[in-house]
């Protein structure tokens, strides 16, 4: 019996359209580059991409036994599980006490870029993902130490829940009005806050 395959030109259509999709993209071709310690992004070998997308939508019972669903808000706090290569110098290790000492244990900025522009020598993508108010706790106490290992390098674990508000989410980014109320809010925060200016993203500071 003859296995029924697509033509040869079918297959070159699906060719065609893959080709106009993109080239894939390789799991390890994104960066996440943490405000202020921009260096880092070398030493984090695990981290998760965010997406935009919807909580549960909720169930809803109607007469007669009918069901449906009705569609729930935009999700705009994720967690990550973040995997860090710790050096000799002890970078991760002064970097989890900078969280703590420095920041109150809430980093404000972050960025995951995908892709790269030009020949990678900068820190940029294709896309830009902005994490906001980044909570990261360091749970396995500073990795596990094994005196008979001889090939293994030490990796420490982290666990962030932080906040993505999508690509269009940004203060500024919808028109006019949202710039003249993103600049309004931060000249008001600069005059009357005790807050201080943490970061700039777009033309907008964040607080912290």
């Amino acid at each position: 019996m003859r296995t029924r395959t697509p033509s040869p030109q079918a297959m070159r259509k699906r060719y065609e359209t893959a080709k106009s999709l993109g080239a894939a993209m390789l799991a390890c071709n994104a960066v996440l580059v943490i405000d202020g310690y921009e260096n880092l992004h070398i030493l984090l070998q695990n981290f998760q991409r965010p997406i935009t997308t919807m909580h549960d939508p909720a169930e809803v019972d109607y007469a007669g036994g009918l069901q449906g669903q009705s569609t729930s808000v935009v999700k705009t706090k994720f967690e990550s599980q973040w995997t860090f290569i710790e050096t000799e110098s002890g970078a991760i290790s002064r970097f989890a006490e900078d969280i703590v000492i420095k920041f109150g244990g809430e980093l404000p900025l972050a960025r995951v870029y995908d892709g790269y522009i030009g020949d990678g020598d900068t820190i940029k993508g294709n896309r830009e993902y902005e994490l906001i108010d980044l909570a990261i706790t360091f749970a396995d106490g500073g990795g596990e130490i094994d005196s008979a290992s001889r090939s293994q390098i030490l990796q420490v674990q982290a666990s962030c829940s932080y906040n993505y508000f999508g690509q269009s989410g940004k203060l500024g980014s919808t028109g006019n009005n949202a710039d003249v109320f993103a600049n309004t809010l931060t000249s008001a925060l600069d005059k009357f806050s005790n807050l201080l200016p943490q970061s700039n993203s777009d033309g907008v500071t964040i607080y912290g």
